[in-house]
């Protein structure tokens, strides 16, 4: 009975020993052999390797093992002595596992907001490279989020460079940008990329409603620097003092190119007598224009002088602004 008993306490004994240490069937542990993708700011096995081997509760229990926290720079380095130590601090013994694959092995944590910026910056460098422009003046942000999604799969932490494959025009405002992505080993993965790119541009903007056939005095307009995101040749604020306007510019628009024509060079005589020119009235925002008005006396521009309406055959005053142009204000009297 006495050894009976003894026997019942040993075997008692040797499977509450049992639990202190966790018996796997033999299991391999195979690193990556390239930089592995860690989706938060902890490492774990099952980031860094694959493991084989061993009951379906091994291999799971082992994945989720962890290992390191990430930098501040979101990267880390695991060495296999470290997934060794590991194992056997979780109750593993050494003669059930087996650690292959490289000494080292890098993490490092990416997202698609994470490598949205960086390609972002890449693509900015680049168009400011390929267009002789500031790189602090080009603002590129990729807009696709599912295609990001996939390179983040696809790249899987790798470090990357990119080429912008030429284009005419520099890419402006939604647009599509092809480029190839380049990899550690040189090898090269073309992609399109939807993008909004804008361009930070000094333009002119008018400080007040211009009527058509001004010209341009420097108190007109305004200087600013603006992010472009729309096509058009934009008016170099530096040329536009001096010249006479196409059109009929609203007050607060951006100056365009052909919003302006060089102004004659007789133009300081403005009109002589007996001259037909135009009178613009200026009505809120807008313009009625009154044709073929005939000059009663000379005046240059700047001069305001008295006009007559042939329709009417009513005299009003106007300011000269222009060649055979002048303008009066809409409180006047009615031409």
């Amino acid at each position: 009975m006495t050894l009976l008993r003894l026997t019942a306490l040993l075997i008692c004994t040797g499977c509450m020993a049992g639990q202190c240490s966790v018996i796997a069937a033999d299991v391999i542990v195979a690193l990556n052999d390239s930089a592995s993708a860690v989706s938060d700011q902890t490492v774990h096995v099952q980031d860094i390797a694959s493991v084989f081997g061993g009951t379906d509760w091994d291999r799971r229990n082992i994945g989720q093992l962890d290992l390191e926290s990430l930098q501040e720079d979101g990267r880390c380095t695991i060495t296999k002595k470290q997934v060794a130590m590991r194992l056997l601090l979780a109750g593993y013994k050494r003669d059930t596992f087996q650690i292959t694959g490289p000494d080292l092995v890098a993490a490092q944590h990416t997202s698609p907001i994470q490598l949205r910026g960086e390609l972002e910056r890449l693509l900015e460098s680049e168009i400011a490279r390929q267009y002789a422009v500031g790189s602090d003046r080009v603002s590129v942000r990729l807009t696709n989020q599912a295609h990001l999604a996939t390179l983040e799969k696809q790249l899987a932490g790798n470090k990357v460079t990119l080429e912008l494959l030429p284009r005419n025009e520099f890419p402006i405002g939604r647009t599509r940008l092809n480029i190839d992505l380049i990899d550690a080993n040189g090898h090269r993965h073309p992609q399109s990329l939807d993008a909004q790119v804008s361009l930070a541009m000094k333009v002119a903007i008018a400080k007040q409603p211009i009527a058509r056939g001004t010209i341009v005095s420097e108190d007109m307009l305004q200087q600013v620097d603006r992010a472009i995101t729309a096509k058009a040749d934009y008016l170099n604020p530096e040329t536009a003092i001096g010249r006479t306007t196409s059109r009929y510019i609203p007050s607060n628009s951006i100056l365009l190119a052909n919003h302006l024509v060089a102004t004659r060079q007789d133009s300081s005589q403005g009109v002589r007598r007996n001259d037909l020119l135009d009178v613009v009235i200026k009505i809120g925002r807008g313009e009625i224009r009154l044709k073929d008005a005939r000059a009663m006396e000379a005046g240059r521009i700047g001069d305001t002088i008295e006009v007559l309406n042939p329709q009417t055959n009513r005299r009003i005053n106007a300011s000269i602004i222009g060649p055979n142009l002048a303008t009066v204000s809409s409180h006047v009297g009615s031409p």
